[in-house]
């Protein structure tokens, strides 16, 4: 009986003990396992980390088909695959475009750049720095393109670079609108706001050409040695290029006013050549100007000997812009004119014993040109004789010899539509185009000397256009240009040519 009590008593308290043995063996465990826990999370929270910011330092260009088909390779397969919108090109990647078709590229916040048709261009750099410096190299093999790039911080501040490269040129960017097109023979580079830097290259040599807005750079073969020379290789953009559809649609897109206002100027430019032409095919019974009429002196008249000067007057059609004597153009004659006159002088050789011919024309502001009329007279004086200069008789020709030794520039174009020589237009780009006495040696216009102008030249082209900004030579309202002509001897002569200028208004 005593026993069974004494076990009873003892079983409770060994039980007790082995319980808390077994709790006192697993609370190292579960620490160590927690502390390899923690250590495995922060070791993948790390790497992570890195592969982001490895990411982070990688651009990308987004491409939206907006016509046509288009194709990429990547820089690991050269194997072309069809291209889809909203797909992502990488450094090393190349794009290219099949016939009718039409795409745009966004590589930063602002940047977009348009390809059009059967071009190719290779993202040769797309990398940012973790400064935020941005390094973007684009290669164009072959077709064209219509960017515009922004000039944000970025790459005002932080030196970021942008660089479209050809066989022939760097274009170094720095926040412009610009076409770049590349050919088998040559590439041209047209500026449309903004500036650039443009390398042109040859072989390992390198000549750099700043291009400034509204100006034009095509480069060939020659275009380096020219450049070396310091000859002039810029020029203003074409006027087939500015009214293209490929540039309107594009410049639409960020100036919707300006594209339709070109779009209205060539719609008024076409409502014109219509209306041109009716009036053409209204006067086509008679294609040709009524012929000048000569009232004196009467055909076959008899010049007395002692005359030194003939006066041969008329009258010209009402549509005569200019009278041409015997290929003299009549520099006093302004369109609208009902008479005219000219002077064939002994003293200039213009009137010689025996029979003198003289034939007058007309011209028209459109070119067209009259029939000639003509009249003959005969002068009755002898050839003179050879006598020393003692015995030669001083005489002077009649202080009324309309005939100057050096002659004042002529305008042929634009066609003046009035007695004071004013011209009156919306188009924002005038070629004054003229013709000088044979004897100029320089031309200058406003001051400013005509390059192109060679001595012994007779024609001269000046280019007056408001798409200079703040440089415009031709502003709104009335323009003057005083065309100079600089002759031996320090001889000058000038025209006076004004132009009225009305920009075309577009309604908003």
């Amino acid at each position: 009986m005593q026993t069974r009590m004494n076990f009873g008593i003892t079983r409770p308290h060994r039980r007790k003990y082995r319980s808390a043995g077994r709790r006192k063996n697993w609370l190292p465990l579960l620490v160590f396992c927690a502390i390899i826990g923690l250590f495995l999370w922060a070791i993948v929270h790390f790497i992570s980390i890195l592969l982001v910011s490895h990411q982070s330092n990688s651009l990308s260009a987004e491409i939206q088909i907006l016509k046509g088909n288009a194709e990429f390779t990547l820089e690991e397969n050269q194997n072309w695959t069809p291209a889809y919108s909203e797909q992502k090109f990488f450094a090393g990647d190349s794009v290219r475009t099949k016939t009718n078709t039409r795409i745009s590229l966004k590589i930063t916040g602002g940047d977009i750049i348009f390809l059009d048709q059967n071009t190719e261009l290779k993202f040769s750099q797309l990398e940012q720095k973790a400064s935020n410096r941005k390094n973007i190299v684009l290669k164009l093999k072959q077709g064209q393109l219509w960017a515009k790039i922004s000039d944000d911080n970025l790459i005002k501040e932080s030196k970021s670079s942008f660089e479209i490269q050809t066989n022939r040129l760097n274009l170094h960017i720095r926040g412009t609108i610009f076409a770049l097109s590349t050919e088998p023979k040559e590439d041209t580079i047209r500026l449309i706001r903004g500036n650039v830097d443009v390398d042109v290259l040859d072989n390992k040599e390198v000549e750099n050409v700043k291009v400034g807005v509204g100006q034009k750079l095509t480069i060939s073969k020659d275009t380096f040695n020219k450049l070396k020379k310091g000859e002039e290789v810029l020029k203003i953009i074409d006027s087939d290029f500015i009214e293209s559809e490929w540039h309107i649609q594009n410049l639409g897109k960020f100036y919707p006013q300006e594209a339709a206002q070109i779009r209205r100027k060539i719609e008024i430019s076409a409502s014109q050549k219509i209306k041109q032409s009716e009036e053409n095919k209204m006067e086509a019974s008679d294609d040709r100007l009524t012929p000048p009429e000569i009232l004196s002196p009467k055909n076959e008249a008899h010049i007395p000997s002692d005359t030194e000067v003939v006066k041969i007057e008329g009258t010209a059609p009402p549509e005569a812009t200019q009278i041409v004597v015997n290929g003299f153009t009549l520099t006093k004659f302004q369109p609208g004119d009902r008479k005219w006159s000219y002077f064939a002088a002994k003293k200039f050789g213009t009137l010689v014993p025996g029979e003198n011919s003289f034939s007058v024309y007309a011209i028209s502001r459109d070119g067209k040109k009259s029939e000639a009329a003509s009249v003959i007279v005969f002068y009755d004086g002898e050839e003179p004789l050879q006598k020393t200069p003692e015995s030669i008789p001083s005489k002077k020709a009649p202080s009324n010899i309309d005939i100057d030794k050096f002659v004042a520039p002529t305008i042929i174009g634009p066609a003046i539509i009035a007695n004071e020589g004013v011209y009156e237009t919306s188009s924002d780009v005038v070629t004054i185009t003229g013709t000088v006495d044979p004897k100029t040696n320089t031309v200058k216009v406003n001051g400013y000397k005509l390059k192109k102008f060679q001595p012994g030249d007779t024609e001269f082209t000046y280019i007056a256009s408001s798409r200079y900004g703040s440089r415009s030579n031709l502003k709104e309202g009335n323009n003057k240009y005083e065309i100079l002509a600089l002759g031996p001897d320090g001889k000058s002569a000038a025209t006076v040519v004004r132009i009225i200028y009305t920009p075309v208004e577009v309604p908003k």
